[in-house]
């Protein structure tokens, strides 16, 4: 389906180039073939071959020709990633009596922009089940699908443009699920999480990206160990369903996804203690809880 385009590296501008980030050596291990970049109408994933949802999804978002277009409600299978690498409707199938809704990793109204045929594409390619992953029903009720908007309110963003950046956060204690009908060997886990990072143009023409972390499922608190090296701190301080905004170098650390260097200095929250952060008390890695968009920490002077 779909102009199969992808995610526009230069969305935002030749002089402002956003690469696609690379898989620590571990992650590659258990990508679809080694980390490939699937490409879809304004969006890209890469896949997980291990949990059978993405590892990331890229997309580029233009508020200014935002459609807001019917739902397709096509969900589907993509032919290239191939069935095996994916969650089809069977998880989902036990309706309103289970806890887990079939949720857009790259939101249906971030890529559902541009010309009408385009835009109609879009919204159809991200009911591919490579892009949809188990979300709490309480999730929906969250903020998490506000934070783009909210970005280009407080910043009045030079073009209402974003390259996005999600994923699940999975721990090797996540419980296992297998929807109303468990097929043999079903295996399948829930993701701990959800991360996000967007990138837009400011008004001072200088590169920007803030970051984000929610938590949907603390089963892992009490079920084993958690495994991913010093995330483990940070998710124990998290509340479920509350929305954080972090560095980016703690999404690289609960990851293993590792973007470009210098994208690591547009990010106005800081990983490493430091002079600053001492005088100001401030507990790093930086962590704020965000519940409106007057909570937005976008510049720090």
């Amino acid at each position: 389906m779909g102009l199969n385009e992808g995610f526009n590296e230069t969305f935002l501008g030749e002089q402002y180039p956003i690469p696609f980030p690379q898989l620590r050596e571990d992650i590659v291990q258990i990508a679809v073939e080694e980390g490939k970049i699937f490409p879809f109408t304004h969006f890209s994933i890469v896949m997980n071959k291990d949990r059978k949802f993405a590892i990331y999804g890229a997309n580029n978002t233009d508020l200014e020709q935002d459609l807001r277009i019917d739902r397709c409600n096509d969900w589907h299978f993509d032919e290239r990633i191939g069935e095996g690498n994916q969650v089809g409707d069977w998880l989902y199938a036990g309706g309103q009596v289970d806890l887990w809704d079939r949720g857009h990793l790259v939101r249906r109204n971030d890529v559902g922009w541009g010309e009408d045929v385009e835009g109609n594409d879009a919204d159809c390619d991200s009911f591919c089940f490579a892009n949809i992953v188990p979300q709490h029903k309480k999730f929906h009720a969250t903020k998490w699908g506000d934070i783009e908007r909210w970005i280009i309110e407080r910043t009045e963003s030079k073009n209402k443009k974003l390259s996005i950046f999600t994923g699940p956060i999975y721990t090797e204690s996540d419980r296992e699920y297998c929807g109303f009908r468990k097929p043999l060997g079903c295996g399948i886990k829930i993701p701990a999480g959800f991360w996000k990072v967007a990138f837009y143009i400011g008004t001072d023409d200088k590169l920007h990206s803030t970051a984000f972390k929610i938590l949907q499922d603390d089963y892992w608190r009490n079920e084993g160990e958690f495994h991913t090296s010093s995330s483990f701190g940070f998710l124990e301080r998290m509340e479920t369903l509350t929305m954080y905004q972090v560095s980016l170098t703690a999404i690289t650390e609960v990851t293993g996804i590792v973007f470009e260097e210098h994208l690591y200095e547009t990010n106005p929250l800081l990983f490493n203690s430091n002079t600053f952060t001492e005088s100001l008390n401030i507990v790093t890695p930086e962590m704020h809880v965000i519940r409106s968009r007057s909570d937005l920490i976008l510049d720090r002077t």
